[in-house]
């Protein structure tokens, strides 16, 4: 990695056998700045040439077509992990199937799927929230080894039985709505269970639909920030229009009371310039566009949740780690 004058620069690979995609992709990464990083991008249509390339540079994420000729991603991406165990992998496909999906979050442990056409925002939000995640990974096993050699990791407390998300948006129709898509089953929740295994080790059987998840919905923003005193909450939802107050303000008090809470902004009409206001002030972990899709919102909640509990988890290390502030030796993370 390396840093500019404003913008740390961090370096993408990206394979796919359509030169198109590829210059589409460059450009993008290349244009207007939205969150904190500056790219630079090395783009293939060949795997093999990347995993050449890989050989010879270190990058901080890759973004790998599904469908190629010759090695297609699965296989690509598992040649890259040999390579580069710790470099956050995305898949940018326009036709992947569930089980094959399910599949490469369980052998190739790929951060993210992005489908074909992506929205303008989606790389550059996709990016930095793998990068993000990579480094606060990496964090987490500095701080956990550190506290194996003093004998303490066995006194990490338990993850929280229940996760609490809050969904705020003047629409009771919306509101309601969301409720519904994150407390049923559907045929998707079988993914988010596997990303939610792979990204910190919960068990498999559990997912997005179950009752370890409980949702608290509110049209008034200024409602939010009173439940905000009173339950610790590990994701939170907010749309950008509201009379009484946008999401971006909502998000970026909220933030002041509960820091590592993640953040999704939800809207059907945002600029650019808007969307990056809430990337680089309110911090959000993802933009949500309506109509949302419910495989991506749940992708993006399962993703929030996984890093969420990281947060929580080198906060308590680092937090035990210093010897004059110890904390409670037993329990469980806040939800």
């Amino acid at each position: 990695m390396e840093y500019g004058h404003d913008h740390p620069t961090r370096h993408i690979l990206v394979v796919d056998d359509e030169l198109s995609i590829l210059h589409a992709v460059e450009r993008e990464l290349k244009g207007r700045r939205l969150g904190r990083y500056a790219f630079t991008v090395a783009g293939f249509t060949d795997p093999r040439q990347a995993l050449v390339a890989a050989e010879r540079q270190t990058f901080d994420a890759v973004i790998s077509d599904f469908r190629m000729p010759g090695m297609d991603g699965l296989e690509f991406l598992k040649a890259l992990a040999a390579i580069q165990p710790d470099c956050p992998r995305l898949v940018l496909s326009g036709q992947t199937d569930m089980d094959s999906l399910v599949r490469m979050v369980n052998e190739t442990h790929i951060y993210r799927f992005i489908a074909k056409p992506w929205p303008a925002y989606m790389l550059q939000a996709a990016l930095a929230q793998a990068i993000d995640y990579a480094e606060t990974l990496a964090e987490n096993r500095r701080l956990a080894e550190a506290a194996r050699q003093r004998q303490l990791s066995e006194l990490l407390p338990e993850p929280a039985a229940v996760e609490q998300l809050l969904i705020v948006d003047d629409d009771m129709g919306v509101l309601n709505s969301l409720a519904r898509v994150l407390t049923h089953h559907s045929k998707s929740d079988g993914l988010f269970a596997a990303i939610l295994a792979e990204q910190h080790g919960q068990p498999r059987r559990r997912t997005l639909a179950e009752d370890h998840i409980s949702v608290q919905i509110t049209p008034s923003p200024a409602y939010a920030l009173q439940m905000a005193e009173r339950v610790a909450f590990s994701c939170i939802i907010a749309d950008y229009r509201m009379p009484e107050m946008n999401g971006i303000e909502l998000l970026q008090r909220f933030a002041a009371r509960q820091p590592d809470c993640s953040r999704i902004l939800i809207s059907g009409q945002i600029g650019e310039a808007e969307l990056a206001q809430a990337i680089q002030q309110a911090h959000i972990f993802a933009f949500v566009e309506k109509p949302w899709s419910d495989f991506e919102l749940k992708a993006n909640i399962a993703l929030a949740l996984a890093q969420h509990r990281l947060q929580l988890e080198n906060r308590w290390l680092a937090a035990f780690m210093r010897p004059e502030a110890e904390p409670a030796a037993s329990g469980v993370f806040p939800g």
